[in-house]
């Protein structure tokens, strides 16, 4: 039999009841905040305690009159269930908010000792601040950080596109490029559907200086012997490496150098492109002035800055990216390149990592020069062209957002990598907040 209730419901707000619905018709909340929030609002509708609790499965209304009585006096905060027995709580949320706050702090290096935060150093402030925790584990702390979906990761540099800084009359200033989405959606469609259109597309760039220095590396060496590369070493010049790349035949022209002006680059470059042009296949149907004009005009569509294109355009045959660099736009070479049917595309500033080539070239370094010691300019160029020349004979082609992204976007998505391991699980451990922590959390009073 029900007990006589004395503490009536008291009106609900229009927040708490929007969030009350979302939680009884949750189905990733916990069992007792649905069932919780079914009682409210049965109340809030009129219901007798007895038909709320009949409603939620429960037996009696007893609970629900406590369930009433705990969100007069708490609000949202009463659907969270009381210690039911076993160890008390220690870090609820008011606890894990603290110990996120302390991570999002930045660290004083004279007062914390450090830069950066660790465990250890997260767990030694939080100890010592006066409104800290005391007591708390860096275990509580990683375990805090994992649910709230922090994880230990290493750091990178990153280069906003369109925007870089240069130094102006001893001022560093801001350089920002009008044209950066504009021309990164041309480089992505000429990746992405040049080949398919019968255009070559061909990357190019110049990797270097390489110091006749030693280079780390690894390698399988008998177990505590490690290849041995001297400390000290004699500079004796620099080298630089021109390299001309095909990515859907994962061929690569490279030629190695000492100095890499437009004297010694526009040559090189002029004499591949020809041999390249020479070995593609004639068109076999020709197209009208307008029709070839309208293809020329797609790849400079909505740039500010375009070269002047000639009255009579010859067929297009390649598309050439390369870097924004003041020696690719010398009126004598563009010229060229248009008077041969190749449309120069420029990567826009801070956008480098739109250039295919220089993938390319850091695999051929990696290749030629890890845990070698060169000592002359000329045993670097020698290893980085007979490097290229091994990789031409069982090339692998490159695509732009290809299988491999794909693969990895789907893996992403599938699997969670667990800390400290090469495990990895398809559903994440970490702990999903529930609505009533994220109300909690975003409903706090900060001064």
């Amino acid at each position: 039999m029900t007990r006589r209730h004395k503490d009536p419901l008291r009106p609900l707000t229009e927040e708490e009841r929007t969030l009350l619905e979302q939680i009884s018709r949750s189905q990733s909340e916990p069992a007792s905040h649905v069932a919780r929030a079914k009682e409210l609002l049965a109340v809030a509708d009129g219901k007798s305690y007895t038909d709320a609790a009949k409603a939620a499965g429960r037996r009696s209304g007893d609970a629900v009159s406590q369930i009433v009585s705990q969100f007069n006096q708490e609000g949202i905060a009463a659907i969270e269930p009381r210690h039911g027995g076993g160890p008390q709580t220690i870090y609820g949320v008011a606890e894990r908010e603290r110990i996120l706050a302390e991570t999002r702090r930045q660290p004083d290096p004279e007062q914390d000792g450090t830069a950066t935060w660790s465990l250890t150093t997260l767990q030694h402030a939080l100890r010592q601040a006066p409104d800290g925790l005391p007591q708390v584990s860096t275990y509580t702390i990683w375990v805090t950080l994992q649910e709230a979906g922090w994880s230990w990761q290493e750091n990178r540099t990153w280069c906003d596109t369109g925007k870089v800084k240069r130094k102006r009359k001893g001022q560093v200033v801001e350089v920002t490029d009008p044209d950066a989405m504009v021309k990164k959606n041309l480089i992505e469609q000429a990746y992405q559907v040049g080949e398919s259109l019968g255009l070559a597309i061909w990357n190019t760039d110049q990797a270097g200086p390489f110091q006749t220095r030693p280079y780390l590396g690894n390698s399988w060496e008998p177990e505590a012997h490690p290849k041995r590369l001297p400390h000290e070493y004699i500079r004796n010049g620099t080298a630089k490496l021109m390299t001309l790349f095909h990515p859907a035949t994962g061929q690569v022209r490279v030629k190695g150098v000492l100095s890499c002006t437009n004297s010694v680059l526009h040559p090189w470059l002029t004499q591949e492109l020809t041999d390249i042009l020479s070995a593609l296949p004639a068109s076999t149907v020709p197209l009208e002035p307008e029709a070839n004009r309208a293809l020329w005009e797609r790849w400079f569509e909505g740039l500010s800055k375009r070269p002047t294109l000639p009255d009579e355009l010859p067929p297009l045959r390649a598309l050439l990216i390369m870097d924004n660099l003041a020696g690719h736009k010398t009126p004598d070479f563009v010229q060229w390149l248009l008077q041969q049917g190749i449309i120069p595309l420029y990567t826009p500033l801070g956008g480098s990592w739109l250039n295919m080539a220089e993938s390319i070239q850091r695999i051929l370094q990696r290749r030629a020069l890890d845990g070698q010691y060169p000592k002359t300019p000329a045993e670097i160029i020698d290893q980085l062209e007979a490097t290229a020349r091994g990789w031409n004979r069982d090339p692998t082609p490159f695509v732009w957002g290809g299988k491999r992204a794909a693969r990895r976007e789907r893996s992403r998505q599938r699997r969670h990598a667990l800390g400290g391991s090469g495990a990895c699980t398809k559903r994440p451990v970490r702990r999903r907040r529930t609505k009533l922590e994220k109300w909690l959390s975003a409903s706090q009073v900060t001064h």
